[in-house]
């Protein structure tokens, strides 16, 4: 009879988000678009615990990439998409799209391009996650 109320107290320490798998295909969709020397939105906002589709288009003519580490390694990223990124970076050649799903985590976080160039061009934003 004393396990009982020793599962129920284990079952309710556990987090909610940590018992609950999002539903992807119905999270909104945010767009992020890349192009020379800057991203659009150049702040991105987004609902902190609530599962969006960023989806990344590189309008540019040349290789971009969309750097966040922090951000990416706070957000809890659907496990298909992970190997979109690398080193908390996702990099597009010229017209190419990536979706990727996840559960953003609040907070306050940079993004900026991979390459030195156009990061010196502008080439940053901020993700406000609340």
């Amino acid at each position: 009879m004393r396990l009982l109320p020793l599962i129920a107290a284990l079952l309710l320490a556990t987090p909610l988000a940590a018992q609950r798998v999002p539903e992807w295909r119905t999270a909104p969709e945010a767009d992020v678009l890349l192009r020379a020397f800057a991203y659009e939105p150049s702040t991105i906002r987004l609902r902190a615990g609530q599962p969006v589709r960023l989806r990344f288009v590189n309008n540019g003519r040349a290789t971009m990439s969309f750097s966040a580490p922090a951000f990416f390694r706070a957000a809890r990223i659907r496990p298909r998409d992970a190997a979109a990124l690398r080193g908390g970076a996702i990099r597009l050649a010229p017209g190419e799209r990536i979706t990727v799903a996840l559960v953003p985590a609040a907070g306050r976080y940079r993004v900026r391009s991979a390459n030195v160039a156009h990061r010196l061009l502008g080439m940053s934003a901020l993700i406000l996650v609340e």
